[in-house]
């Protein structure tokens, strides 16, 4: 039989051990801890914090209506990439809420604002809805009032006051700096002529004023293409009607267009490029060039143009002005064009981590541990409803929006906001993207 004292004194120096390990073990060894150094930290991923649930009525999905914008050649990712303003339209909109379509012709948008959700209804399906860029206090959403005829609208938020409407084409789009929305739509092609956008800026925090038209009358600028037009009479019917400040330019495949600013258009193509700027009220051209003209957002311009004997020179310029600087002969090629990158002095960078000539960026990890984590809630809903296996075939759908800090999550009958892990890649996101 053990004695007693050798019990006790056993049980004290365990316990003693024990209190060393609990004390000692979060410090690394050269701290005088017992853990490895540099303990990844997605081994703490294995949960995140619900911050707000939306539970979908069955029919009912963030899906929009299937619209594209006129310089998008492929449908936009359901779950959409950083959240910015330069990507297409995204039914998951930055960290405030959700676009939603349901049966019968109807739609909301949903915003969580002071722990409760908001409701914004409307009696036609969504093509398109963003929030401003800058303050988040504007919602600009387009509609499908019937075949091949579509109504823009910019909201006030959280009162939902219309501030104005308009005519438009199936999307719309805020400028980055979220001063002005931009709209339009494609004008009806005389005989066989080529396709003409009929584009226009409406500001976001003023009246739209008096409908200006832009006239290609620019001194030293070559004259307009055959059949733009210059006067607004020359409009049809609907261009007329179509308010805000106007430009018509003629639009071929593989052309495209951005607007940095309230007050710059960028306008490029396989037939070359133009800057446009607001002056007096109109649009008016800068420069025109040839070359193929592509967005490095959200700080420049990029411009890859022929020079004659010497093969091609790449070129970039700030967004508010034209002012070109050659890039060295040893960067790497630029990728292809594609909205969803977000560039820096050194390299770019997408949410789904391809990168251009990027190390600096911590890579992304959290998009597979989140969809772990909520697979068992996707077969959950599978089990309840059998439109899920329709809409997720696959699993949760996760919307990342790393420069906010959040997450959206669809597994089915349900729409999660959860907030991610402070890791250092979303706190350099958020410095470089908001």
């Amino acid at each position: 039989m053990i004695p007693q004292r050798y019990i006790i004194a056993s049980l004290f120096i365990a316990a003693m051990l024990l209190l060393f390990a609990v004390v000692q073990a979060p410090r690394p060894v050269s701290a005088g801890g017992v853990t490895a150094e540099g303990t990844p930290a997605m081994m703490n991923l294995g949960s995140f914090e619900t911050l707000a649930e939306f539970r979908l009525v069955d029919g009912w999905a963030p899906r929009f209506q299937g619209a594209q914008d006129p310089d998008q050649s492929e449908a936009w990712p359901f779950e959409g990439g950083f959240g910015t303003p330069w990507e297409p339209a995204t039914p998951y909109l930055a960290d405030q809420g959700l676009a939603l379509n349901g049966p019968g012709g109807h739609s909301e948008v949903v915003l969580w604002r002071g722990l409760e959700w908001r409701h914004y209804r409307f009696d036609a399906p969504l093509c398109s809805a963003r929030l401003d860029p800058s303050k988040g206090n504007r919602l600009l959403v387009t509609l499908q009032m019937g075949p091949s005829r579509f109504e823009t609208r910019l909201l006030e938020v959280p009162e939902g006051r219309i501030l104005w409407s308009a005519q438009s084409g199936p999307w719309s789009r805020f400028s980055w700096d979220g001063r002005v929305a931009l709209i339009g739509f494609f004008e009806p092609p005389e005989g066989h002529g080529e396709s003409r956008l009929l584009l226009s800026a409406l500001p976001c925090d003023a009246e739209p004023g008096e409908p200006t038209l832009a006239g290609w009358d620019e001194p030293g600028l070559p004259p307009p293409p055959k059949g733009v037009a210059t006067r607004a009479e020359a409009l049809t019917e609907d261009g007329q009607d179509l308010p805000g400040l106007r430009v018509e330019i003629p639009w071929h495949a593989g052309d495209r267009m951005w607007i940095p600013r309230g007050n710059r258009l960028w306008h490029g193509g396989p037939q070359g490029w133009t800057a446009w700027g607001l002056e007096g009220g109109r649009w008016r051209r800068l420069v025109v060039g040839t070359g193929f003209l592509s967005a490095h957002p959200p700080q420049q311009m990029g411009l890859v143009e022929p020079v004659p004997e010497e093969g091609m020179i790449r070129l970039t310029s700030p967004l508010a002005k034209v002012e070109w600087t050659e890039v060295a002969s040893d960067v790497p090629p630029w990728p292809a064009w594609d909205p969803a990158w977000a560039w820096r002095d050194n390299g770019a960078f997408d949410a789904w981590d391809q990168r251009w000539n990027e190390r600096a960026l911590p890579p992304e990890r959290q998009r597979q541990s989140l969809f772990e984590s909520y697979r068992s809630e996707w077969r959950s809903a599978m089990g309840l409803r059998i439109s899920v296996k329709g809409w997720l075939p696959r699993g949760p759908e996760i919307a990342l929006r790393e420069p906010f800090g959040v997450a959206w999550i669809w597994v089915g009958d349900r729409v999660l906001l959860v907030r991610l892990v402070e890791v250092e890649r979303v706190r350099m996101l958020r410095k470089l993207l908001r």
